[in-house]
């Protein structure tokens, strides 16, 4: 029963790591895009 809750905890660390990845690489395009004026979805949506 020990090693699957560990197993259990590996796998929801790499879902959180991942997910962690995945949105501070989105912030950090969302702070250069608001630097240089663009906008997030590719064209001047106004």
């Amino acid at each position: 029963m020990m090693n699957f809750l560990t197993m259990k905890r590996k796998i929801i660390l790499v879902i959180v790591i991942i997910a962690g990845l995945l949105l501070g690489r989105m912030a950090v395009r969302m702070f250069i895009n608001l630097m240089v004026g663009g906008s997030l979805f590719g064209g001047n949506f106004l």
